[in-house]
């Protein structure tokens, strides 16, 4: 099977985008930008982002329609799937397209019953119909575990735990038309799960249904090793997490869901969340929060945050402390998720980097290692400042011991034969967003990124594999007239910061990597194209 056509792109310097990029990345608040207090440009990663704004930007247009909401349920589907909803043996994957979309307005429409939500986010439910719809398109439909019936799981968990602590009314409140509810657990009066507001409650979970939106079906080590543009552009720090907020975020503003970004830390209570699944972050959370649960001091903000993040890590791998039938539905999607980029890295001579489901065993070793090291200790943690939480801790463990039992049945059985899924790297991945794909792979990336003469300025060098065959690939961007003409509008750009004044449509949400690059999300609060300052 022939490979996806060539696109070719532009190759010419960027001096336009880069000092439209100034704009994007300008922040008068924090007194520094792109170009730094001293003015002098970082150019190193300036093609990348510019590129991963268009990547943002184009993703989110490709799947903009005016959705259109589909009409009421029957009375009878609608009692079904609150029910279903109120149970925490809830199987999104066994529904329907139009009752996962349904499940996830019935969530929205449970928060929305809390009184005063709607004041306090400046959102309506309205609102929530078409953004939901348009955040399914960009989640991929051939990942068998990242995908928006996983997201709906994750809203699910959100919403079940928050409901165990009364922080938000049980869905059978739907059953009755008009009728409001308000906690009775007043605000930050004690326990840590109080500290979280009405905006805190809707936040987490905005950041429940959009977490993973564009995963690409490969994990951040994968991107890492295949250093793929998105990877390199933040420095292998949480490259996967750090996409899904930017996508996340643009969405929002898309739908007119940005009013509730501009109240105070908002938007980075909700970018931290996200950033919280990444699992290679697991540790320091888990430190953090034991501080937390031993009586360490903290303010409202960082107590607003920890149980935010806390609820929605213990969400998105909530899979082990469902019900076991449940929990195995999961497993086996995960592992087939994994079997696939196994096959791809090995398709592509690259480490195997996750444990493929070749045998049920493995699948079994694979359960009972993470529910002992990840799982379980999080939700025992969690609990002892949610005590709530403490019937999902058991369940855990329940299932942990039936994973045990499982594992040593089959170490007693005949090995089955080894199945194993033949991964066509062309076409298997075509549709994942473009910067997580290997450049060698991405013919588009590849010539446009290649080093094409001697005069240009390394970003990075990596070796790249391809059945086989060894590919060295530059990441660089041109020196020369091209980086003295991004200096030059960079420099234009600064002398003319005070005048740009409401041009600037941007709203940077501006990180720094451990090494110190500087990175950032880019929300538009418009349609803007990068143009010549």
């Amino acid at each position: 099977m022939s490979g996806p056509s060539v696109i070719r792109r532009q190759t010419r310097p960027k001096s336009a985008d880069v000092g439209g990029l100034h704009l994007a990345t300008a922040s008068e608040s924090q007194g520094h930008g792109w170009v730094g207090s001293s003015s002098a440009l970082q150019t190193q990663f300036a093609e990348l982002l510019s590129d991963m704004y268009n990547e943002t930007l184009n993703t989110v247009s490709e799947h903009s329609h005016d959705f259109t909401v589909s009409a009421d349920l029957s009375p009878d589907v609608r009692r079904r799937l609150i029910c279903s909803l109120n149970s925490w043996s809830f199987e999104p994957h066994k529904l329907p397209p139009e009752e996962v979309l349904a499940c996830t307005m019935l969530l929205f429409e449970g928060l929305f019953r809390i009184d005063g939500m709607k004041e306090a986010v400046g959102v309506s439910l309205q609102q929530m119909g078409p953004f939901i719809h348009h955040l399914r398109q960009i989640y991929r439909y051939e990942n068998s575990y990242h995908n928006f019936e996983h997201a709906l799981d994750v809203l699910q968990a959100s919403y079940s735990f928050l409901k165990s602590a009364e922080m938000v009314p049980s869905l059978a409140i739907l059953h009755c038309n008009g009728r409001m509810w308000r906690s009775r657990r007043p605000y930050d009066s004690g326990p840590l799960v109080t500290s979280l507001g009405l905006c805190d409650l809707f936040l987490v979970c905005i950041a429940a249904i959009g977490h993973d939106v564009g995963h690409p079906g490969f994990t951040n080590l994968f991107m890492k090793n295949a250093q793929t543009p998105l990877s390199v552009v933040f420095n292998d720090h949480s490259a996967l997490e750090q996409m899904h907020c930017s996508l996340l975020l643009r969405m929002m503003q898309h739908h007119g869901l940005g009013a509730v970004l501009e109240r105070p830390r908002a938007r980075r209570l909700l970018w931290e969340t996200v950033m919280a699944t990444d699992m290679s972050v697991h540790a320091a959370f888990m430190e953090r929060f034991s501080r937390t649960v031993a009586g360490e001091a903290a303010s409202i903000t960082q107590r607003k945050t920890l149980i935010c993040q806390a609820i929605m890590k213990c969400s998105d791998i909530s899979n082990p402390s469902r019900p076991y039938h449940v929990s195995q539905h999961w497993a086996t999607a995960l592992m087939a998720e994994w079997t696939s980029q196994a096959q791809y890295e090995k398709s592509l001579a690259l480490p195997c980097t996750v444990q493929s489901s070749e045998t049920p065993l493995s699948e079994a070793n694979s359960q009972v290692f993470f529910i002992k090291t990840f799982a379980r200790p999080l939700l025992e943690l969690v609990a002892k400042v949610v005590p709530e939480m403490q019937i999902y801790a058991a369940q855990c463990t329940s299932n942990l011991h039936t994973w045990e039992m499982r594992k040593t049945d089959l170490e007693r059985q005949p090995m089955p034969a080894k199945v194993t899924k033949k991964i066509d790297e062309y076409n298997d991945y075509n549709n994942a967003f473009p910067l997580t794909l290997p450049l060698t792979h991405n013919p588009e990336w590849s010539e446009c990124l290649s080093s094409e003469s001697d005069d240009t300025e390394s970003l990075a060098s990596s070796t790249l594999f391809s059945q086989g065959t060894t590919y060295s690939t530059e990441l660089s961007v041109r020196s020369g007239q091209g980086c003295a003409a991004i200096r030059a509008a960079a420099g234009k750009a600064v002398r003319k910061q005070k005048s740009v004044g409401n041009r600037n449509s941007w709203s940077p949400v501006g990180m720094r990597a451990p090494g110190g690059d500087v990175v950032a999300a880019f929300v538009v609060g418009r349609r803007t194209k990068f143009g010549d300052v």
